[in-house]
């Protein structure tokens, strides 16, 4: 009786929780806390298992958004949230009640690289493109009508005027007949607002241009509110300077909470925090490509580094808005090239 017992009974299963430990007068927890693993032991007394399966055996968490086998069920992220994840690459299949995501790339052109991008930001399901200006060097109508064939319309995508667009082209899709001014989308309702600015006019605090943007700002109720602008106010040393109105349209950013500046004009990618807010360089169209693309002849700004500075590479910035608390906004994004790798991660939370 007593080898038959041993003989049937030869795996033990454990199931533990772990919980904070309290030290001193300071509860210290672990990530695990309050969660539960499961541990399991095979005993000696299975000897038809190799060494392996007489070690103990703790299953791994999935990390979500990795696209890997974690914990090695021959599934993949399938314990995950759909929600955006600040871990890997974007998510594919999001909650779009909880997440909004844009998609950003400047300087494109009518060629197989734009629609590569556009492939790219269908298989990531963004919501809403925005170009940050130059998207009409040789045929700006083959541009729009690539655009629209991957279903990237006037119901959501918003163009600013480059040095290299026609103003009346950028009007006539923004339905305006200004080239400035906000752009909201009727899915989006309250979620997102874009407010666009021209560069290629008068650019300062006393303009039209400048009171109208301030007014839009100051009074809207959107939850996300982003800047957008060809010409940069912050860039590295490359082909093109600054537009050199920082000092005018950085405090408006500010006081009318502004999430982040989306630029382009320098032909590569750059992300900066200026003082808690993003700017950034989106100029990775492929008007350019490889060496093409402009230097990066410093890795500063007025004295501030720029996080992640990259040339050579075109993609397109995916960026997810968080919809959870209006109160504590965030949002993270990535950098994801042409080969669909993530050259950059970042994310921003302001409340």
């Amino acid at each position: 009786m007593f080898i038959i017992c041993f003989t049937l009974i030869n795996l033990i299963y454990v199931n533990i929780m772990f919980l904070p430990i309290a030290l001193g007068s300071t509860a210290s927890s672990s990530i695990l806390d309050s969660k539960h693993v499961n541990f399991y032991f095979v005993t000696s007394f299975n000897t038809n298992r190799n060494m392996d399966s007489q070690q103990g055996v703790i299953p791994r968490s999935e990390v979500c958004g990795d696209r890997q086998d974690n914990d090695l069920d021959g599934l993949v992220d399938e314990s995950c949230s759909v929600e955006s994840s600040s871990v890997g690459i974007p998510a594919d299949n999001f909650n779009k009640s909880k997440t909004l995501r844009i998609g950003v790339v400047g300087d494109i052109d009518s060629n197989q690289g734009l629609t590569t991008q556009l492939e790219i930001a269908n298989h990531y399901n963004v919501q809403a493109l925005i170009i940050p200006g130059d998207f009409e060097y040789t045929n700006g109508n083959e541009v729009l009508l690539n655009l629209q064939s991957h279903g990237f319309t006037k119901e959501n995508t918003d163009i600013v005027v480059g040095n290299h667009d026609s103003e009346k082209d950028v009007m006539m899709w923004l339905d305006n007949n200004r080239t400035f001014g906000q752009v909201k989308f009727g899915f989006s309702a309250d979620k997102l607002a874009l407010f666009n600015i021209d560069a290629n006019m008068k650019l300062d605090c006393t303009g039209p241009q400048f009171e109208i943007l301030k007014s839009q700002i100051e009074s809207s109720k959107a939850w996300f509110k982003f800047a957008v602008v060809h010409q940069p106010f912050v860039t590295v040393k490359s082909d093109h300077p600054p537009n050199g109105e920082f000092d005018c349209y950085d405090p408006l950013f500010r006081a009318g909470r502004i999430d982040g500046v989306l630029q382009a004009h320098n032909h590569n990618y750059q992300r900066f925090n200026i003082h808690g807010l993003m700017y950034g360089v989106f100029g990775t169209g492929t008007h350019d490509t490889g060496s093409s693309m402009y230097p990066l002849e410093s890795d500063t700004w007025q004295g501030n580094d720029c996080i992640k500075c990259i040339t050579g590479e075109n993609g397109i910035t995916i960026i997810d808005l968080n919809l959870n608390n209006i109160n504590s906004k965030h949002f993270v994004g990535w950098f994801v090239n042409m080969k669909n790798q993530v050259l950059d991660r970042f994310e921003n939370s302001v409340g």
